[in-house]
């Protein structure tokens, strides 16, 4: 499941920055890339936070998975406003916090890409 949530962020963090030195991402992107991708995130962040998250909340990975849930579903929930409204994206409360959910996701997903590549290569991973 990891697998899949690493490749989840990173879909996510493709749409909301497809390149790293340009803001603009409207009408740039395929329009079902961006549905699909949304729709991942958003598959993907309740499984992490109510499913894995909640049921593991003393454990590392518990905590792991409730943060990149939220992060992912923060990050759908912006890229639905910037589609369905790109004028009034970077006005709101959403466009306001979508540089810290694009730091977090990615920092979500570097520790789950490590994480896959510590387990394949048989290092010890963190608990």
């Amino acid at each position: 499941m990891g697998i899949v949530m690493t490749v989840a962020m990173l879909l996510g963090l493709i749409v909301l920055r497809p390149t790293p030195w340009s803001n603009d991402v409207k009408g740039q992107q395929d329009l079902r890339l961006v549905t699909f991708t949304a729709a991942v995130l958003v598959l993907s962040g309740v499984w992490n936070v109510v499913w894995y998250g909640l049921r593991h909340v003393p454990e590392f990975w518990g905590w792991a998975a409730i943060v990149s849930g939220v992060s992912m579903l923060l990050a759908a929930l912006i890229i639905f406003r910037e589609r369905s409204n790109p004028l009034s994206g970077t006005e709101s409360w959403l466009g306001a916090i979508k540089g810290f959910v694009v730091l977090v996701l990615a920092v979500c997903f570097m520790l789950y890409a490590v994480t896959i590549v510590q387990i394949n290569l048989g290092l010890p991973i963190l608990r």
